[in-house]
């Protein structure tokens, strides 16, 4: 999976990463900080990531 996802990039909060994708707060924000990075989730989180940046910038 690609790890420039923009919607690590400042475009949303850790709370609403967390919320959407179903991880902690601290994970949310390890990810948003790169402490750990998405192929360090499992596959499901990492699933629910990539739907979440399609849906949020349009990408197929």
């Amino acid at each position: 999976m690609e790890t420039d996802l923009n919607i690590l990039k400042g475009n949303l909060t850790a709370y609403q990463i967390s919320e959407a994708i179903g991880i902690s707060f601290d994970e949310a924000t390890d990810l948003l900080e790169q402490r750990i990075t998405v192929e360090s989730l499992d596959e499901e989180i990492q699933a629910k990531l990539k739907q979440l940046e399609a849906v949020l910038f349009d990408q197929r």
